[in-house]
């Protein structure tokens, strides 16, 4: 069960990464891809993921950096998830939720990779 937990919250990582409001890697991508797709619901980085093969050096770079990035934090985050999340239903972003209700007792290990993805979508506006 614990694994798909976090393969959720990678899940919803990636997605939020893939999601730039603006600019960024992988803006003219999504433009260019995916104008037609609503989002929500990880739709947009759905489209990105089965567009990867038309996807620009940049966006691909990118994407494989945020990958590198949510593997770091499923590895940094993993006994956290289990210790304060492992009975929540995955799904609907209901992880993601329940690791902020919980930020101040997260691990420094987790608390570090989570501040370095917020740091990377940052830097992508």
């Amino acid at each position: 069960m614990i694994k798909y937990v976090v393969a959720g919250m990678m899940v919803l990582g990636l997605a939020s990464l893939a999601q730039a409001n603006e600019g960024g890697a992988c803006a003219k991508d999504r433009e260019t891809l995916c104008a037609g797709v609503e989002h929500g619901g990880g739709k947009i980085a759905k489209c990105m993921k089965e567009n990867q093969d038309k996807l620009s050096s940049e966006c691909k770079a990118h994407m494989e950096k945020a990958k590198e990035a949510m593997k770091d934090m499923k590895e940094a985050c993993h006994d956290d998830v289990e210790k304060f999340c492992g009975d929540v239903k995955p799904g609907k972003g209901r992880i993601m939720k329940c690791m902020k209700e919980h930020k101040e007792e997260l691990s420094a290990a987790c608390k570090e990779e989570i501040a370095s993805a917020k740091e990377m979508r940052k830097k992508r506006k």
